[in-house]
């Protein structure tokens, strides 16, 4: 199957799309992304993503919603996927970044520091995307040793949680960006 990637402004044109269908429902909805699509919305960081991780509502009927645009679009139909919502907790909830409103729904992301955290416990160091998305976020953050990495990852995540490859993982991020910061000087 060929691969798919969401640009910023194909994003912004599903999230019009679900707006026009709660508007003609006469429902209200919010989407809390995560992941890529964070990336890319909220920090320009990355100009495509794969799919939308966000957890919503009204649940069942924004996933109606999305599998009619990806229909009428070509998307797979998991374009737009709550899969992420074992990695949130309330925390993400109550403190988010709002990105934009429509007349029927208001998009957010999480927060930098919550992404991060959730970035480095996912930890796929084998993906250089995930890499680059992490080390952007130290680098936007200002983090500069795995001891700031490791404060903000256990301020949101349990310690027992953090498995050893994520404690590595940081090392690994912040060995790069002390590279770049050498080689600039």
């Amino acid at each position: 199957m060929r691969q798919f990637y969401l640009t910023k402004e194909e994003i912004l044109a599903s999230f019009e799309r679900v707006n026009e269908e709660l508007k003609k429902l006469d429902l209200y909805g919010e989407i809390l992304m995560a992941g890529g699509a964070s990336m890319c919305l909220a920090f320009s960081a990355r100009s495509a993503t794969k799919d939308i991780d966000a957890i919503y509502e009204p649940k069942a009927v924004i996933n109606e919603i999305a599998i009619k645009i990806a229909e009428e679009k070509g998307l797979p139909k998991t374009w737009l996927n709550d899969s992420v919502k074992g990695f949130m907790n309330k925390s993400a909830v109550e403190k988010k970044m709002h990105l934009k409103s429509y007349s029927h729904l208001k998009i957010y992301s999480v927060l930098p520091e919550y992404l991060l955290a959730m970035k480095l416990m996912a930890s796929r160091m084998d993906s250089e995307t995930d890499k680059k998305d992490i080390v952007f976020l130290m680098k936007y953050l200002e983090i500069d040793t795995g001891e700031k990495a490791r404060q903000i990852l256990e301020s949101i995540f349990k310690t027992e949680y953090i498995l050893p490859k994520t404690r590595y993982v940081i090392e690994e991020c912040i060995e790069e960006i002390q590279a770049e910061k050498n080689f600039a000087d």
